[in-house]
């Protein structure tokens, strides 16, 4: 009979020292963030800040010490979400007994009563799940936390680590990033009505600017009512508030958008992700990347206007390049970064057509540098060339054959039969070989109709191919960083030789014919003719246009096409060459080029449309030749030996 005394009292014993060891855990186990890791600062070339915000283990944070948020943002948040912060002791239960009231009024959960420590233990300590037990456990997290914290450190982790949306994967987590995820600006810089807004987004980040603007309105209008009854902010200012207009349905988009994401990721790659509070230069140069910007939107507006297509429906991307650093001077990704976050110009693979065909030629002259010559004769004629799964007729785009032509007129024309016979001869697997060394890294399919550019590929990689060349051969790796702000990271690879200085500029001086009489030969308009080297590219169907061309100091690539890779209608001179042209003579405008000077071993030799020598006073192209390859001098040209003639050679592969 006294068994149960017994247990009743072991009961009442040990419940206060249980207790005791829960208390002490909690103590210990439920600790407080005290700030996060100062986020990386990326400036532009010129030394200003692009962005501070840094992606690291998903979340996009900035930590700001509660005595540098404004307390306008301060009172808003309590405004909004616990107006009796200060008084309770973790659990309101005046809220929870109003809530319970409204509830069981509307016969549905209306209203919750969670305070700002409730959310702060909910968001540091448990999951998202909706039970009691979660519930039970949230509340006891709270009192144990308001019996070891001040209110002032509950404030600054709920206000440093609150959930304020997505940015590209990742969370935002307080008001710092918050307000630049919203609004593109810092908490100081935000005016009383972003402020209201800010902390009304609170409960409904994701859903905050695609809400209708009357229930926008609404939110923040009653956040601004609750700061003037708690004598926060005065009547006359947050009337004034309230006649401000809601933001429109689109976030603030932070400059040069895609550019950033690439930039994080290298520096993830590079080994930056431990670094915080440090300083990092990009290569971005603001102007440049503004002027890419703006020509994308206006050119295919013109675009779509001209061609009566539906607005909107072109895409395009910009890559631009320093060649002798590697450095990325500006990029765009898409058309309006707010629509659609997709990379165009790092992740899109798309067939670059006739703009591979200057690496077809490239190979030519490295595989066989005595044998061919920007003067060679190749026929342009119907022919069969044996493929896997059957035989390949190339044509020309104008449906016609010329006959035989020079490599240059070739490459000029973009005429397509020589450059596959070219590539025949060569070698596809040698083809591919320099593609790769160049900078293309997506695979490339040894089939016959690689010299047309039937293999996907992305523009930075077209880009970084061409800077190669422009570079006389050198290999340098694309970044964008600029070297003074990339000391704290992991080096990126030395440069290397791929191809010899005399191929390279071979290869640029055809380019450079393409751009006075060829299919580049609009960006006269510009009068960029006679200061840059280009090559177009247009994919079958009319469904990829792209433009790459350059000067010595600067590669810019551009490519247009649409999303659905629907046909475009619409060649690479037609509208990417335009953009290019844009971009370009900014860059001109504020640095004129240096000159395309030959490397020793070339020598630059009066040629006609031909290829042969010209002697007199007739129309002459100064073509460039590897020293020892050139037309034998006029006085003795008719006992010289034929080294132009390399057509039999190429013909003789397919008898």
């Amino acid at each position: 009979m006294k068994r149960p005394r017994t247990l009743l009292g072991f009961t009442l014993l040990a419940a206060p020292i249980v207790g005791v060891i829960v208390l002490a855990w909690g103590w210990w186990a439920l600790s407080l963030p005290r700030g996060a890791a100062p986020p990386i600062v990326y400036l532009d070339i010129d030394g200003r800040e692009i962005t501070t915000l840094a992606s690291e283990s998903g979340r996009v944070q900035v930590w700001v010490p509660l005595e540098h948020i404004p307390p306008a943002v301060v009172a808003a948040v309590i405004a909004a979400e616990d107006r009796r912060f200060m008084r309770h002791h973790g659990v309101d239960l005046l809220a929870v007994a109003r809530a319970a009231l409204t509830n069981a009024r509307e016969a549905s959960v209306v209203h919750g009563a969670s305070t700002i420590t409730q959310q702060l233990a909910r968001g540091l300590f448990l999951s998202r799940e909706r039970s009691w037990w979660r519930k039970a456990r949230e509340i006891a997290i709270a009192l144990v936390l308001e019996l070891r914290y001040s209110k002032a450190q509950i404030l600054e982790a709920y206000l440093n680590t609150v959930y304020l949306g997505q940015e590209r994967g990742a969370a935002v987590q307080g008001v710092g990033a918050g307000a630049r995820h919203l609004f593109g600006k810092s908490l100081e810089a935000l005016r009383l009505d972003e402020i209201a807004l800010l902390a009304a987004s609170i409960r409904a980040p994701n859903r905050i600017f695609v809400e209708s603007q009357a229930l926008l309105r609404s939110r923040r209008d009653r956040v601004l009512e609750t700061m003037v009854k708690d004598g926060a902010t005065s009547e006359s200012e947050a009337r004034a508030a309230m006649t401000r207009p809601t933001r429109p349905a689109q976030k603030a988009v932070a400059a040069a958008p895609w550019f950033m994401d690439l930039v994080r990721a290298e520096v993830a790659q590079r080994g930056g992700e431990a670094l915080g509070g440090v300083h990092l230069v990009t290569s971005l140069d603001r102007n440049l990347q503004d002027a890419a910007e703006t020509a994308v939107r206006e050119r295919l507006a013109q675009a779509e206007r001209s061609r009566r297509q539906p607005a909107n429906s072109l895409q395009a991307a910009v890559v631009a390049i320093e060649p002798v650093s590697g450095q990325i001077r500006a990029l765009v990704g898409g058309r309006r970064f707010a629509q659609s976050e997709f990379n165009r110009a790092t992740k899109a693979r798309r067939q670059p057509g006739s703009l591979f065909k200057p690496l077809v030629y490239l190979a030519a002259f490295e595989a066989r540098a005595r044998e061919l010559t920007p003067s060679t004769l190749v026929d342009d004629e119907p022919v069969v060339i044996p493929a896997r799964g059957g035989a390949w007729t190339p044509h020309n785009i104008d449906g016609q054959f010329h006959g035989p032509v020079t490599i240059r007129r070739a490459l000029e024309d973009s005429l397509n039969v020589p450059a596959a016979l070219v590539a025949q001869g060569v070698g596809l697997s040698y083809v591919t070989r320099v593609a790769h060394a160049a900078g293309i890294t997506s695979a490339l399919a040894p089939v016959p109709s690689l010299a047309l550019g039937t293999s996907e590929v992305t523009l930075l990689e077209m880009t970084t191919a061409f800077a190669t060349i422009a570079n006389g051969g050198m290999r340098v790796w694309p970044t964008t960083l600029s070297s003074a702000g990339a000391v704290a990271l992991k080096p990126l690879p030395e440069s290397a030789r791929v191809v010899s200085p005399e191929s390279a500029f071979i290869v640029t001086h055809l380019m450079r014919g393409v751009m006075r009489r060829g299919t580049g030969g609009s960006s006269s308009r510009w009068g960029l003719q006679e200061v840059t080297a280009g090559k177009t590219g247009t994919t079958d169907g009319l469904r990829d246009a792209w433009f790459v061309g350059y000067t010595p100091n600067l590669v810019v690539g551009v490519w247009v096409g649409a999303d659905d890779a629907h046909s475009i209608g619409l060649a690479g001179a037609d509208v990417a060459l335009p953009i290019w042209a844009d971009v370009m003579m900014k860059a001109i405008r504020r640095s004129p080029p240096a000159p395309f000077m030959p490397p020793p071993g070339i020598v630059m030799t009066p040629v006609d449309a031909t290829g042969r020598r010209v002697c007199g006073d007739e129309e002459a192209i100064s073509e460039a030749f590897r020293q020892g390859s050139e037309p034998a001098a006029c006085e003795s040209i008719a006992d010289a030996p034929v080294l132009r003639d390399v057509a039999g050679w190429i013909r003789g592969l397919f008898r």
